[in-house]
C-alpha cells in the first residue's frame, strides 16, 4: 500500500528512508485542589521547574558548534525570554495561590489564556509565535512531570537512512537533531516562517 501526501517544503532534494515516529503528543494535566498549608511548596515546585528548563535550554547554548548559525543562538534567546517573561514565570504561581491548584494545572490556565491572545493577531508571523509558547510551556510541564525534556531518537540503523516524523518539533529539537545525519524532517505543523523550519533550513 502507498499514499502520497503534500505539504510545504523547507529545502530542496529528495530524501528517502524508514520513517521514525517522534512523539510529542500533548501532556494531560490533572486539576486538584493543594491544601492552604502545601501552596509554598508547590509554588515553589513551579520556580524549581523553571530552572530546569533554563538549565537545558542553557546547556543547549554550551553545545553549539562554533559553526551553528546565529538564528539557533536567537531561538534558544527567544524562549528563554518567553520562560523567564512574567506571564509564564510569576502569574501561573499568582494562580497556585489565589486558586490552590497543583501548577500543571495552573501552567495549562495561563497557557490557555495567552494563546486566546495569540489567536486573535492578525499578522501571521506572530501569530505563529504561539507555537514557541506551547513549546516552552511543553518543557516546563515536562519538568513538572519529571519527563526529560528532550529523549534522542533510537537509531535504527544508520541515522542516514532515517526519517523523521512528529506532530511538532521545537528549535531546540532540532539543534540536538542536527548532532546526528537524518535524511528528512516532516511535521504536521509549522509553515516556512515558523522557528522550527528556519532552524531546519540552516
Amino acid at each position: 500500500m502507498s499514499f502520497t501526501m503534500h505539504g510545504l517544503p523547507v529545502s530542496g532534494g529528495i530524501a528517502i528512508g524508514h520513517a521514525h515516529l517522534v512523539s510529542h503528543a500533548r501532556l494531560e494535566v490533572a486539576h486538584y485542589v493543594v491544601p492552604q498549608y502545601q501552596v509554598a511548596e508547590e509554588s515553589a515546585r513551579y520556580e524549581a521547574a523553571l530552572n530546569t528548563v533554563r538549565s537545558e535550554l542553557d546547556g543547549l547554548r554550551t553545545q553549539l558548534p562554533s559553526s551553528a548559525p546565529q538564528e539557533f543562538d536567537a531561538f534558544l534567546n527567544l524562549h528563554l525570554m518567553i520562560l523567564n517573561d512574567a506571564t509564564l514565570s510569576k502569574v501561573p504561581r499568582q494562580i497556585i495561590e489565589a486558586e490552590q491548584c497543583n501548577a500543571e494545572w495552573a501552567l495549562k490556565v495561563q497557557m490557555d489564556a495567552l494563546l486566546e491572545q495569540f489567536d486573535s493577531i492578525e499578522d501571521g508571523y506572530l501569530r505563529e509565535r504561539k507555537a514557541d509558547v506551547l513549546q516552552v510551556v511543553e518543557r516546563v510541564l515536562k519538568a513538572l512531570l519529571g519527563q526529560p525534556g528532550y529523549a534522542p531518537p533510537t537509531a535504527i540503523g544508520d541515522d542516514r537512512n532515517l526519517i523523521l516524523v512528529a506532530h511538532d518539533l521545537s528549535p531546540a529539537d532540532v539543534i540536538q537533531f542536527k548532532q546526528h545525519q537524518f535524511a528528512s524532517f516532516v511535521t504536521d505543523l509549522g509553515g516556512t516562517t515558523s522557528h522550527t523550519a528556519i532552524t531546519l533550513a540552516s
